[in-house]
């Protein structure tokens, strides 16, 4: 009987398990996961579940019992400590597993800062429900005179957690090297746009600065030393893939594959934030949407499917009640056009390379956002006096052929 074996039980493994089910898998399906608690998705972890208002089982992905019915062997507290490939054994949990397929699922862990001798402050990082309990107990103490809070990373995480921290009551300052917000991943319009959010709603932005924690409870932003109450390290995420370069597999921070997830050995795959694509340039896609499609596409493949159509780039965040969302390529060298919503409480910016529409960017304007899909899949010819008519529908901005 074929035996998958899946290491790592967060949402990209769960769902590569629950996908191979669907599609009629038959064989056995043994999920392995490091941590105590079943799989969950991590987006709200910095948000909603660290404020108290998304409870950790609304996170769950993959129960127990879901997994049992479904007739997947989910272990929790697994450690997957090593894989011969040559064997097609993996050593898991004091035990040897035979495979005649392997995902590897095995996500990343927080990159940390390390305290100086009598540091003082709270020193937090958030990437898993342990960090997010962590925040969650820091953020109660606010009214216990705990008031001012340190970010440091000004990405999409590290703003999320700035945001949260202001809600609950305290002073934030955002620290980034770069000179402005996300830019590794935004165009420099959204960085604008989100910087006006954090200023409005009263934070403190240090951008082209190097942090560095100083003594006691003081950080050093450039030429201002602030004393925190709270330190929040937002600096990315180191992949988990030691057991895949112990094995010999290609990695840089990442296990590399290919479109499909596939490795240089076809009986093994790698999925979700652990794996890093050669036709983007080794590049990582550490997102929902690509947690969901990765496992979706190897699933497929294990099955001899074909595997789905890649579909654009996708990426939300909610700041100060403000739904920020991002979908396909959005480069600043594009051309772009501003549409304002109706209601006038949303915008949304297009970006079209030669006419094509490559990218949205849409701030309170889901709607847009969601018709706009299937245009930038396309890469559909636009009108740009059309686009930015918000009485013009997005069906009727398609390019006219010349008469």
């Amino acid at each position: 009987m074929e035996h998958v074996i899946i290491a790592g039980a967060g949402q990209a493994g769960a769902g590569a398990a629950l996908k191979l089910r669907e599609l009629g898998f038959a064989g056995r399906i043994t999920l392995l996961g490091a941590e105590t608690v079943p799989p969950y998705e991590r987006p709200e972890l910095s948000k909603g579940y660290a404020q108290g208002a998304v409870p950790f089982e609304k996170l769950v992905v993959l129960t127990q019992e879901a997994a049992r019915a479904a007739d997947i062997d989910l272990r929790l507290g697994t450690h997957v400590g090593s894989l011969d490939r040559a064997a097609r054994i993996v050593r898991a949990g004091g035990e040897t597993l035979a495979y005649t397929h392997l995902v590897l699922a095995t996500g990343g862990r927080a990159r940390r800062l390390t305290p100086p001798e009598g540091w003082q402050a709270p020193l937090l990082a958030i990437r898993d429900v342990s960090d997010a309990n962590a925040l969650a107990t820091e953020l109660t103490r606010v009214s216990a005179g705990r008031r001012r809070a340190v970010v440091i990373g000004g990405g999409w995480l590290g703003l999320e957690a700035a945001a949260t921290c202001r809600a609950a009551g305290f002073e934030v300052h955002v620290a980034e090297m770069s000179e402005r917000l996300c830019a590794r991943v935004a165009p420099r319009w959204l960085s604008e746009r989100l910087a006006t959010m954090h200023l409005d709603a009263g934070n403190t932005l240090h951008l082209g600065v190097s942090p560095a924690l100083a003594d006691g409870r003081s950080v050093r932003l450039g030429t201002d030393l602030v004393e925190a109450d709270l330190v929040i390290a937002a600096i990315g995420m180191q992949a988990n893939d030691e057991v895949a370069r112990g094995a010999g597999l290609d990695c840089e921070d990442g296990i590399l594959v290919d479109a499909q997830g596939r490795t240089a050995d076809p009986a093994v795959f790698a999925i979700g934030d652990c794996a890093r694509y050669r036709h983007r340039g080794n590049m990582r896609r550490e997102s929902w949407q690509n947690a969901n499609q990765s496992a979706a596409a190897v699933a497929h493949l294990i099955l001899g499917q074909e595997p789905p159509q890649d579909e654009p780039d996708w990426f939300w965040s909610t700041q100060f009640g403000h739904a920020i969302q991002m979908l396909g390529a959005c480069d600043d060298a594009f051309e772009q056009v501003e549409r304002a919503e109706p209601s006038g409480a949303g915008v949304t910016r297009f970006f079209l390379d030669q006419g094509c529409l490559r990218g949205v960017i849409a701030i309170n304007a889901k709607r847009t956002l969601g018709m706009a899909r299937r245009f930038v899949a396309s890469g559909a010819a636009m009108e740009a006096a059309d686009l930015a008519n918000p009485e013009t529908p997005l069906k009727d901005c398609m390019a006219r052929p010349a008469a």
